[in-house]
């Protein structure tokens, strides 16, 4: 009898716990905001100066500026290049949801970047759209700021 109590506790308690997030790339994304790249492009400069490595990946490059290392439930990342073999065109997507935060749920930024003949990348453009815990974007990514 006490192991049916506890196992009647076990399946209620799964039954109420929130359903997992899924992937952040598949949430559709509706709009976006255009990111002024020349301050983000003048810290990979100082990483550059500094000789730090992360500025020899676009995927590094795209984490450090967006902040890849924030508190996040579940953090999805898509990267592609131009061709196959030493490309100079990288086109890198970072999704994230489960934020701690009231509002904001999750944000997508969406970077593309150029590398230099010195082997370091440049963004060349980047987006950003949120997903929020409350309004209107709830099931999708906006350029709207959350409620």
């Amino acid at each position: 009898m006490r192991y049916s109590i506890i196992l009647l506790l076990l399946v209620v308690g799964c039954a109420a716990s929130p359903p997992p997030a899924g992937d952040p790339l598949d949430v559709p994304v509706d709009s976006w905001r255009d990111v002024d790249v020349m301050p983000l492009n003048s810290r990979v400069d100082e990483a550059v100066d500094a000789g730090l490595d992360w500025p020899r990946s676009a995927l590094y490059v795209t984490l450090n500026l967006v902040g890849g290392d924030v508190d996040t439930r579940s953090l999805a990342l898509s990267e592609v290049a131009n061709r196959g073999e030493a490309p100079d065109t990288m086109v890198v997507v970072v999704a994230r949801d489960g934020l701690l935060d009231d509002s904001v749920r999750g944000d997508w930024h969406r970077a593309v970047l150029h590398r230099l003949t010195d082997g370091t990348w440049r963004l060349h453009e980047m987006c950003r759209a949120f997903r929020c815990y409350r309004g209107g974007s709830l099931d999708r990514y906006s350029a709207d700021l959350c409620p």
